[in-house]
């Protein structure tokens, strides 16, 4: 596999690690706050997710435009930026704004697309995964990290952290990594389409499945270190035996479920079975007062979680075209990150106007929803790919695999001098594509 998608991964798990490792914590640190209450509580958990929300799209058409790295570096800057601010915060609302300044260096979907930008599409799995792998490693280290440091040296440290790893990801990104190779489309003058990234219905399913995956998972880090606290008296500092074990079952999920989505086609089915843990789980958390049951439910929550995490990007990444790959993964990523901000502010809500087993119920509904959503989900098309030297063509012809049936998509990787045809082997072979392409450019 490519070098370069080891040294991104590595890059994405920093930042991560550095989002991650005030989660288990931070509810308990902004009630700390000055002015605080359970409302805003939710604004600190989902804030960074509503100016994510703002800025992923803008970031993915930028990095379409100027380049992935210049965008992910300028989004890092932003990111230390609003981690020291959230460190040095008095009070609540500082925190807030903090928080909202952290989200709006919104780098994800640009590292998946320089990612994907660095794969062949049949391994873009693998390279998912591999990402997947380092976002959950360094999601099991901070869990361990997080609560053990903050609950005994305080969660302003771990703000203070984030922004040294950040500072590492922008030295790491700038000195080791060189920019993405440059890919054109067939029509080389065509400019991504807004209107196109939700005109294929597959995408916009995949936009609908990442919003409600990011707003449970706010709502269980709201849920998880306010129960076991609260309810089970638990110490700030102990939590990291809950989310340890969250994170090993979680980890050992994300092989079997990547496998039986990507070599065997069953990412529908997946899906499904993830969702439906999801659900059970809440129930769970509602109306559980066994401490061992909840902390059950916490287990059965990530599995369930960790199972789609290698399908996401991926399956997305197949369903848009090479000139809107970037574009498709930031509108996918705004999505998740909205589903967290409403997440944080529906559970903060919730909480300080009803109590907990009401939105555990409500959650519960959410999840049932979401699975009845995906009974007509489709399955990603098989599809082959060709790799021509662009040498032996003239780039004229090109443009005619539009017109060829069963032709998804094609692109001209110009750093590598490479024409990349994706098509469905069921209808075609390379021997006819090739013909194909130097038949015309004969004719003309």
């Amino acid at each position: 596999m490519n070098k370069n998608v080891f040294i991104l991964s590595f890059i994405v798990a920093l930042r991560f690690f550095g989002l991650f490792v005030v989660m288990p914590l931070l509810s308990l640190y902004a009630m700390s706050k000055m002015g605080s209450d359970k409302f805003l509580i939710g604004i600190v958990m989902g804030g960074y997710a509503a100016s994510q929300l703002v800025t992923q799209i803008p970031f993915g058409l930028a990095s379409d435009k100027y380049g992935r790295k210049k965008v992910i570096l300028f989004g890092l800057a932003l990111f230390v930026a609003g981690s020291i601010m959230c460190a040095v915060s008095s009070d609540i609302y500082w925190l807030v704004a903090g928080r909202l300044l952290q989200g709006a260096g919104a780098i994800s979907s640009v590292v998946t697309a320089m990612i994907s930008d660095f794969t062949k599409e049949e391994k873009r799995a693998k390279a998912m995964a591999t990402m997947g792998g380092a976002i959950a490693l360094s999601f099991m280290a901070a869990m361990v990290f997080g609560p053990y440091v903050g609950g005994f040296y305080g969660v302003d440290k771990l703000f203070w952290l984030t922004a040294a790893l950040a500072v590492l990801a922008g030295l790491i990104l700038a000195f080791l990594v060189p920019e993405a190779p440059k890919l054109r489309h067939h029509a080389f003058e065509e400019k991504p389409r807004f209107s196109a990234l939700f005109g294929d219905k597959n995408l916009v399913r995949m936009y609908i499945n990442m919003l409600l995956h990011g707003f449970l998972l706010s709502i269980v880090f709201m849920l998880i270190p306010l129960e076991m606290t609260e309810k089970f008296h638990w110490a700030e500092n102990e939590l990291w035996k809950v989310y340890i074990m969250a994170m090993g079952v979680g980890f050992l999920a994300m092989a079997p479920a990547a496998i039986a989505g990507e070599k065997y086609g069953k990412v529908r089915e997946v899906f499904m079975l993830s969702i439906f843990l999801n659900s059970i789980s809440f129930m769970i958390f509602g109306f559980t007062n066994n401490e061992t049951a909840f902390i059950g439910a916490v287990l059965l929550f990530f599995i369930g979680f960790n199972m789609l995490e290698p399908l996401l990007q991926s399956t997305t990444s197949k369903y848009a075209k090479a000139s809107q790959r970037g574009s498709a993964l930031a509108v996918f990523t705004s999505f998740q990150y909205l589903g967290v901000f409403l997440g944080g502010a529906l559970g903060g809500l919730v909480l300080h106007a009803i109590n907990v087993q009401f939105l555990t119920i409500l959650m519960f509904i959410v999840s049932l929803f979401w699975l009845v959503y995906n009974i007509w989900m489709v399955n990603p098309p098989k599809a082959s790919f060709l790799y021509l030297n662009l040498a032996d063509f003239d780039n004229s012809e090109m443009v005619n695999l539009s017109s060829l049936s069963g032709v998804y998509d094609s692109y001209v990787n110009i750093t590598e001098g490479t024409l990349v045809v994706k098509y469905d082997p069921n209808s075609l072979q390379d021997e006819y594509i090739e013909g194909f392409l130097k038949f015309r450019g004969e004719k003309q």
